[in-house]
């Protein structure tokens, strides 16, 4: 067991998610000319960029867990 701090964000991997949903959705805004009127349309396309390898990545970075 691996005891962590009630709040510690250097270990927490949700931080790297909603990076990758927020560049994707500054990405896709910006190169086109249509915009999704739905901001819950939004955050679903932005989460179809999160890979089961980039959380990979980020719990590895994170030290939380051995993978």
């Amino acid at each position: 067991i691996l005891y962590l701090p009630p709040y510690s964000p250097d270990l927490t991997p949700i931080k790297e998610s909603f990076s990758t949903r927020k560049l994707w959705i500054i990405h896709v805004f910006s190169v086109s000319d249509t915009l999704l009127t739905d901001p819950v349309d939004a955050l679903l396309e932005a989460t179809s960029c999160i890979t089961a390898e980039k959380a990979h990545g980020w719990f590895k970075n994170a030290c939380t867990c051995t993978i």
